[in-house]
């Protein structure tokens, strides 16, 4: 698949997150591996989100049909925390500093005077040769969701990484471009 084509479908997983949050208040978390005709679906249990083992076990499965069916792009669909940085803030830091409150995760960030957290939609779609990240901020009204701000990310823009457990091509060599 060209990179275009799976940012396409990074945009409309998206579309369909919102659509399912505004009618149920909640969104299915989704895992597509994307191949060269086609795509792949993979489901888990709910109750695997529940720990942190459950989710261990969700990034150790979802990474390794990855590599193991040479997946060209991989999509995650979360309803989350996302973490909305303050890029001058990150620049003017200790890198060292941030490094650290990156590993540490989002909370950290924010104590850290890296930015803000607010709820909302997350895409990722991660390949060998480029990342992309797409977060929808809402917030909750009375009985009803109202849409924020649309943020992304993309690595062949701004430097970046996919971190923490869902890494799927983290043993890869990455190129920008």
């Amino acid at each position: 698949m060209e990179p275009n084509e799976l940012v396409e479908c990074a945009n409309e997983l998206l579309r369909a997150l919102k659509e399912e949050l505004a009618e149920r208040g909640t969104v299915t978390p989704a895992f597509i591996l994307l191949h060269e005709k086609d795509c792949e679906v993979l489901t888990f249990p709910p109750r695997l989100f529940a720990s942190a083992e459950g989710n261990a076990a969700v990034a150790r499965t979802f990474r390794n049909r990855a590599l193991r069916t040479g997946a060209h792009g991989a999509l995650m669909g979360l309803d989350s925390n996302c973490f909305i940085p303050d890029l001058t803030a990150m620049r003017e830091a200790n890198p060292r500093l941030v490094q650290a409150a990156a590993a540490a995760g989002i909370d950290a960030l924010v104590r850290s005077g890296f930015g803000r957290k607010s709820e909302g939609v997350s895409v990722t779609l991660q390949t060998p040769a480029f990342q992309l990240l797409v977060q929808q901020l809402y917030a909750r009204g009375d009985n009803s969701i109202v849409f924020g701000e649309l943020q992304t990310f993309d690595s062949r823009e701004v430097p970046m990484e996919a971190a923490g457990l869902f890494n799927i091509y983290s043993n890869q060599h990455v190129t920008r471009g």
